[in-house]
């Protein structure tokens, strides 16, 4: 099993997203991430798919997808070839002064900023690759985490293009 970004360039209609969900169900596909956004074309959405399988079963969805009347173009967008982002906002316990020093030093180390600060909480924003925004997180649960959102994987083609297009 690996995780696969998938990138759809979609008909912007009422039902193309059940349609395009019920697809990867249909062949028992877990969908980890989905984000859906207008892009550069009218009448267009942009759909980034975040799907664990293995190798067979992600060509089968890639072709599947293919034949959908509503995709215009299907891209498979491969780690090394793509720049890939999360957007993540924590709000973590920090109810006393070296515990905050703490939490905005490692927020500094990460990138992150900080967005909001209370006499008991610090909220946090970090917009990276999800597997550093796992490791974040998983240092910040050392302080309590009060909430935690994530955007989803959004990702587009790195500067060689790459992907198999339809």
């Amino acid at each position: 099993m690996q995780t696969r970004i998938i990138s759809l360039l979609v008909e912007d209609h009422p039902g193309v997203l059940t349609r395009m969900s019920g697809m990867f169900t249909m062949r028992g596909i877990n969908i980890t991430s989905l984000t859906v956004s207008p892009c550069e074309k009218e009448g267009l959405s942009r759909m980034t798919v975040a799907i664990d399988g293995s190798e067979s079963e992600l060509e089968k969805v890639r072709k599947q997808l293919s034949n959908l009347i509503e995709v215009v173009k299907v891209v498979d967008l491969k780690d090394e070839e793509a720049i890939i982002r999360d957007l993540c906002l924590l709000k973590v316990h920090a109810k006393d002064s070296g515990a905050r020093s703490e939490v905005m030093q490692l927020a500094e180390s990460y990138g992150a900023r900080i967005v909001d600060a209370t006499l008991d909480s610090v909220t946090l924003e970090l917009t990276e690759e999800p597997e550093r925004i796992s490791r974040f997180v998983e240092l910040m649960k050392h302080f309590g985490v009060k909430q935690l959102f994530r955007s989803g994987v959004t990702a587009i083609g790195g500067g060689g293009g790459g992907g198999s297009e339809k």
